[in-house]
C-alpha cells in the first residue's frame, strides 16, 4: 500500500467514525425526547408521593414509623409478597384517600404511608396494631403518640365492589377525624336528688265528746 492509499483509507476510516457519532447523538436524542415526558410523569409522581407520606428520604427509605405530631396516619401495611387483591386494597385505598381528603393532605393534617411489617421499619408497629396480613390502619396522632386506631379489616370482602370499598375507606375515617366526644359535666360523684315521698292517707281527727250532763236525744 502506498502513501497514497493509506491516506485514503484513513480519511475513509475518519468519516466513518464521524458518521457512526452523529447517527449515535441523532437516535440518542430522539430516545431522549420520547422518553422526557415520561420521565417528567414519574418526577412528578415521585414527588407527590414522598409529599403524602408514600416516600420518606434517608437510609433505608422506610423513615420513623410515625411521622407526624397531630393528625391522622392512614398507613397500608404489606408483606413481602404481593398478590393482586393486595395491591388492589392499596392502590384502591391511595386513591379514596387522594380524591376524598385531598385538603386534608395538603394541609398536612392526614398522611398516607406504606410499611412492610416484615422488615425492620413497619415490623414494630405493625406488632401494636396486630398486623398479621396486608391490612389498612388509621391512627390518631396527639403530641406525636398514638391516640386512638383502628384496623379496617373489611377492605378484603369489598375490594372486588370499588364503590363500595371507597365507601368504607371515607366513612371510617371520617369518623377518625371527628373530634372525642367532651365529657359529661356533671360529676360521677353527684349524689341524685331524693325521690317524692309516697302519698299518705290524712291522720285522722278525734271527733269532740259531749260533756256528760248533755242529755242525749230520745
Amino acid at each position: 500500500m502506498n502513501l497514497k492509499q493509506a491516506a485514503a483509507v484513513c480519511l475513509i476510516s475518519f468519516f466513518s467514525a464521524t458518521l457512526v457519532l452523529l447517527i449515535a447523538r441523532a437516535l440518542d436524542l430522539q430516545a431522549a425526547s420520547r422518553l422526557e415526558p415520561q420521565l417528567e410523569q414519574i418526577v412528578a409522581e415521585l414527588q407527590a408521593l414522598r409529599k403524602q407520606g408514600g416516600i420518606v428520604a434517608g437510609p433505608g427509605g422506610g423513615g420513623k414509623a410515625t411521622s407526624m405530631d397531630d393528625g391522622l396516619m392512614v398507613y397500608y401495611f404489606h408483606s413481602n409478597t404481593r398478590c393482586d387483591t393486595c395491591r388492589a386494597i392499596q392502590s384502591q385505598s391511595h386513591e379514596t384517600v387522594q380524591s376524598s381528603f385531598a385538603s386534608q393532605l395538603d394541609r398536612g393534617e392526614m398522611v398516607w404511608k406504606v410499611l412492610n411489617y416484615e422488615e425492620a421499619a413497619g415490623a414494630e408497629l405493625a406488632e401494636g396494631f396486630e398486623i398479621h396480613m396486608p391490612s389498612v390502619v388509621l391512627a390518631r396522632m396527639e403530641s406525636g403518640q398514638i391516640k386512638d386506631w383502628r384496623r379496617l379489616d373489611r377492605v378484603w370482602a369489598l375490594v372486588s365492589d370499588k364503590p363500595a370499598f371507597a365507601e368504607y375507606i371515607r366513612d371510617e375515617i371520617s369518623q377518625m377525624l371527628e373530634p372525642a366526644d367532651e365529657p359529661d359535666s356533671a360529676s360521677p360523684d353527684s349524689e341524685a336528688p331524693d325521690p317524692p315521698l309516697p302519698e299518705t292517707d290524712p291522720p285522722e281527727i278525734p271527733l269532740p265528746t259531749p260533756p256528760a250532763d248533755t242529755p242525749l236525744p230520745e
